[in-house]
């Protein structure tokens, strides 16, 4: 501002037309009032970039608009949704579809907008992480040679990647290959559920006296 005022000075000394001095005078009185107020030379000139993106039908919407914009230091591409809706986006985020997104861990919007990550494979999930989909495997599930799975019950790798269960004990029960199904026990030869076999409760062997029911333990019957 003080050089304004320093060049209207120095035409004072100088001899220069009236109206060329006149227009100095009024240019210093410009930045004077404009300069306080932080506007930009273009705003100005009346090209406020608020008023030229709210294009809203009504008085209140368009008032809306324009005081969310403004509020967004009047940057027009964090100011997001729709005619009586706007919302100023974060710093960092920007506007996808009328909704503010974070571009960096936005599965939706993964390094972009409508840059959806593909829906991940069994046993993983995914995630976006500084704009890139990652795919991971779910907790508890281990990769073996790319793949996610689970030890204890994969019988093409039980207990471990790559350990296949032979035929006669074609199920992983427990991270173990067996001829019974997670969850079933061998009892002389027989699959079956300790929680709930009164002739095996709890353990093989273990029956349940008359009037009493398998619950993991046998217990009275009321």
């Amino acid at each position: 501002m003080d050089h304004l005022f320093d060049e209207f000075s120095k035409s004072l000394a100088e001899s220069v037309p009236r109206r060329e001095s006149l227009r100095r005078l009024g240019t210093v009185f410009a930045g004077a009032v404009l300069g306080p107020l932080g506007l930009q030379t273009t705003w100005a000139a009346g090209t406020d970039p608020c008023v030229t993106f709210c294009k809203c039908p009504n008085k209140t919407q368009q008032a809306q608009c324009l005081k969310v914009c403004r509020a967004c230091n009047h940057d027009t591409s964090r100011t997001c949704g729709s005619c009586g809706n706007y919302v100023c986006c974060a710093a960092g985020q920007s506007c996808c579809s009328g909704h503010c997104a974070n571009l960096n861990n936005d599965v939706q919007n993964c390094g972009g907008c409508g840059r959806q990550c593909d829906a991940p494979p069994p046993n993983e999930v995914v995630t976006c992480v500084a704009g890139l989909c990652q795919y991971d495997c779910t907790a508890g599930a281990v990769d073996c040679n790319g793949t996610c799975t689970f030890l204890k019950t994969d019988p093409a790798n039980c207990g471990a990647c790559g350990n296949v269960c032979a035929a006669v004990t074609p199920y992983c029960n427990g991270g173990k290959c067996s001829a019974c199904s997670p969850g079933l026990t061998s009892c002389g030869g027989v699959c079956t559920n300790l929680d709930f076999d009164n002739a095996n409760c709890g353990a093989c062997g273990v029956v349940c006296p008359d009037g009493w029911s398998c619950q993991g333990v046998c217990l009275p019957i009321f």
